[in-house]
């Protein structure tokens, strides 16, 4: 029996692993080893893909007849070649597109950055988005430069025509963070029905699993970033033991991120988004999708009807 593939596509700091976590814990679910296998990102940037036997590891341990998700939300920006190759590879996979408000999730994709220790401690906002205007599109082919995507990782119009080009409309759902965030039963179970495995089985307490905070120490905050990659597998497998380890660890070297972006940057970015959002409005009202209430806005600002 074939198995059936559901992809948690994207996008960063928008609830993925919250998700990934919430459905690893349903009996009808088989969720990869590694939340991020990262095995099509090959096809991102140009690279020869690893063999399937690797990709079929990450499930060594599913079940017959179960549904096998992963999670790697860089795929949304290997548009065509990532969503081709999902398609080639898998058969009939299910591909799931959280998307957040733009803004809010640069400020946090940043932040994040500055936590996996990706970024400068100094380097402000500002600073980082010039940096990153500067990048072109060559540039970004470079997998080093993923950690300046906080802009261009908000134009969502830009990739997402690729994936229901290659896929079809009905094998990919767009959802959004703030809906999740909110009232996340709907739309656990909508996913659940999509998947067709029982809702009933659906963990409705996402949590915050991938919460970015600051840190006390740089030194031991890289030691903690190191173990828990080596060991995610073994954390993965170990839900109530992963969750102590971090409270744990956020008390003795956590603290809270410091929001360092003026208002001023923020509504300058708010307005760089207008028309890039009014784009995607527009392509997922085709699609039949109930629109966020960010996205309500024409690219003059007022509310539509």
């Amino acid at each position: 029996m074939t198995p059936t593939h559901a992809v948690i596509a994207g996008v960063n700091k928008a609830g993925t692993t919250s998700l990934f976590a919430s459905f690893s814990t349903h009996p009808g679910v088989a969720s990869s080893a590694i939340k991020e296998t990262g095995y099509f990102l090959a096809d991102r940037y140009g690279r020869p893909r690893e063999p399937l036997s690797v990709y079929d590891g990450y499930f060594a341990d599913a079940a017959p007849g179960t549904v096998r998700l992963e999670a790697t939300p860089s795929y949304f920006y290997g548009g065509a070649d990532v969503a081709r190759a999902i398609g080639d590879v898998l058969a009939d996979p299910r591909v799931l597109v959280i998307l957040r408000e733009p803004v809010s999730r640069a400020i946090s994709f940043f932040h994040y950055q500055k936590a996996r220790l990706r970024l400068p401690a100094e380097l402000g906002f500002s600073d980082y988005l010039a940096h990153a205007d500067r990048l072109t599109d060559a540039d970004f082919a470079d997998p080093d430069n993923e950690r300046f995507m906080a802009y261009r990782g908000g134009l969502y119009a830009d990739f997402m025509v690729p994936w229901i080009f290659e896929l079809g409309a009905e094998r990919v759902r767009f959802l959004f963070f703030e809906d999740l965030v909110s009232d996340p039963m709907p739309v656990l179970q909508g996913i659940a029905s999509w998947l067709e495995i029982d809702p009933a089985g659906i963990d409705a307490d996402l949590g915050a699993e991938n919460r970015t905070t600051g840190f006390k120490s740089s030194s031991l905050q890289r030691v903690a970033l190191r173990g828990n990659d080596r060991f995610e597998g073994f954390l993965r497998r170990h839900m109530g033991l992963k969750r102590g380890l971090r409270s744990l660890y956020y008390r003795v070297n956590g603290q809270e991120a410091r929001d360092t972006v003026p208002d001023g940057v923020r509504e300058l970015l708010a307005e760089r988004y207008r028309e890039p959002n009014a784009q995607l409005a527009a392509q997922l009202d085709s699609l039949g999708v109930a629109l966020a209430d960010w996205l309500a806005v024409t690219p003059a600002g007022e509310a539509t009807a």
